[in-house]
């Protein structure tokens, strides 16, 4: 499976109520957008597992994930939309705005 599946696979997985396979499916996302070295693809695929983490109040565990994302940048502008997210998240957590 490419990453665009695996990403595929994880919405279908959350929308039947099964977010362990779903978070499975991201980390095989992330590991399919470095095997392909698509930067594009692995910062949609480390913000999709970060924000599942993050919506399951598993902080610490989406830190990682969300700050990858933040950190990310593209002068096309084609990440702008989950770095964004990503660091309102960050801010959420850290207490800095309202969850």
């Amino acid at each position: 499976m490419n990453t665009l599946e695996h990403l595929q696979r994880a919405r279908e997985l959350l929308g039947r109520g099964q977010p362990e396979l779903a978070e499975s499916a991201l980390s095989d996302a992330i590991d399919a957008a470095v095997a392909a070295e698509d930067l594009v693809l692995l910062t949609q695929a480390r913000f999709a597992l970060g924000e599942l983490l993050f919506q399951q109040g598993r902080d610490e565990e989406a830190i990682p994930f969300l700050q990858a994302v933040v950190r990310t940048e593209r002068a096309d502008g084609s990440v702008d939309a989950p770095v964004i997210a990503s660091a309102r998240m960050l801010r959420q957590i850290r207490g800095q705005e309202p969850r």
